[in-house]
């Protein structure tokens, strides 16, 4: 019966291979929009990095939209594919498929999706079935030749492959403008994001009926965070059981109010003379058209005009997650935003947060879990605390962990017997306090203990 649906959703690409993205610029170019001689060099550097991940063979036939994609409706099937394992840099014994299907955007437009599935080796449980996770990726880049499913490691940074060696089965979205080019890539708007993964597994189980448990979580990891915290909030969870029971929410190092957190790091950050050491500072280039496609009419002004020609090259050059960042490797602050009042001032960014945030008095119906490094240079950990303070006030139930020491990359592995547990305990079906609660955890060796400064991946280009 598989073997039917592949190859009747399947498609063969002969057509010769071509990049998506992460094109060159000329000198000539980037020198005329404010790139000198270092920015040039580090541009260089993270484009070769950005290559070396998403290559140079994009498969424009499968990410193209689907032709049934205009009678369908969201949660439909539209392609799928099986992976070849020996082309993969996954963990063995893994089989991964590459599928589209249809979702809904952030203005309620029906869109397709991509993404990809993946299933461990075998099923610890007693009927087969694995339990399924939606898991929510971090940021690798807002255009669409940049979607996680092309990747040879399917953008595993030791995130996605942990569930996988607990057992648990993947459906991860790529989001909706990251492969298929039918819309922009809504960057952290998190109520599209909660859609993809919604829907997402909605398609997932046409393919692999009775496959998978009939209960599901999620998981993400900072933009992918927001999402999930978002997707806990929807009314899809609330109303729909085509996707199945869901059972809980795991927002590692989440996005969540993304406008306080840019105001704060201003007010807080800039003024510092290590500003440049704190990750968030480059993620500014991100939210500039992140709030240009969400809001079109938005005031634009609050952004120097140094970052929106950094930005304009990103969009000329497609440019995925290190290129695009190391763009704005050596702008000051006053060469980010124009002002901070003017940043405190903004309307639009405000709008903005009101539409797409979590915690904002949304009802969750089932536990939350949030773990945040306090040592964090892109998700700052007094924005995480708030956040979930807001949360709790509203009458949701959830759980802060917290862990000194761990900046925003190593903290899904620093965390990950935290959260395996949380979710272990979720599929068994046990109870939980049903109230908020904080928990600050301690490393064995903080003096001896590996760790990720987030911000050197920039630096050090």
């Amino acid at each position: 019966m598989l073997l039917n649906i592949i190859l009747a959703l399947s498609t063969v690409s002969l057509s010769v291979a071509k990049p998506a993205a992460n094109f060159n610029a000329s000198t000539s170019t980037l020198t005329s929009l404010g790139c000198d001689a270092a920015c040039q060099r580090a541009f260089s550097e993270g484009r070769k990095q950005d290559i070396e991940m998403f290559g140079t063979d994009f498969d424009f036939d499968f990410y193209a939209t689907a032709r049934n994609f205009s009678s369908s409706k969201p949660g439909d099937l539209l392609k799928f594919r099986p992976l070849n394992g020996s082309s993969l840099n996954v963990i063995y014994g893994l089989a991964a498929y590459q599928y589209q299907y249809t979702s809904v955007s952030l203005n309620g437009t029906v869109v397709p999706a991509t993404g990809f599935i993946a299933i461990p080796y075998t099923s610890a449980r007693r009927d087969g079935k694995y339990p399924v996770i939606a898991y929510a990726h971090g940021s690798i880049g807002i255009f669409a030749g940049c979607p996680p499913s092309s990747t040879s490691k399917l953008y595993d940074y030791d995130t996605w492959s942990i569930l996988a060696r607990n057992g648990y089965a993947i459906v991860a979205p790529d989001y909706a403008g990251l492969g298929n080019n039918y819309i922009e890539h809504e960057y952290s708007s998190f109520p599209a994001h909660a859609n993809d993964l919604y829907y997402g597994m909605v398609a997932a189980r046409k393919v692999f009926k009775n496959t998978f448990t009939d209960n599901w979580a999620s998981v993400g990891h900072s933009q992918g965070g927001g999402a999930v915290w978002k997707l806990s909030e929807s009314p899809l969870i609330k109303s729909g059981a085509a996707a199945g029971n869901y059972i809980g929410t795991v927002a590692v190092a989440p996005g969540s109010k993304l406008y306080d957190l840019i105001l704060l790091t201003a007010e807080t950050i800039f003024p510092k003379s290590n500003y440049n050491t704190y990750y968030i500072t480059y993620i500014f280039l991100w939210l500039s058209t992140a709030l240009r496609r969400a809001i079109p009419s938005a005031d634009m002004s609050v952004f120097s005009q140094r970052l929106l020609q950094r930005a304009q090259i990103a969009d000329i050059t497609q440019s995925c997650n290190d290129g695009a960042l190391a763009l704005g490797l050596g702008l000051s602050p006053e060469e980010i935003i124009t002002s901070t009042a003017a940043l405190r001032n903004s309307t639009d960014f405000s709008k903005w947060q009101q539409m797409n945030a979590p915690a904002m008095g949304s009802k969750a119906e089932q536990p939350l879990l949030i773990v945040q490094g306090l040592a964090d240079t892109t998700i700052l950990p007094q924005i995480t605390t708030n956040a979930f303070n807001d949360t709790c006030g509203f009458g949701n139930e959830a759980h802060l962990n917290l862990y000194p020491g761990i900046d925003h990359g190593d903290l899904l592995t620093a965390s990950s017997p935290d959260w395996l547990r949380f979710l272990r305990e979720r599929f068994e079906g046990k109870s939980t306090s049903g109230e908020c609660k904080t928990a600050v955890s301690g490393p064995f060796d903080a003096a001896h203990m590996a760790v990720l400064n987030q911000s050197s991946l920039i630096l050090d280009l």
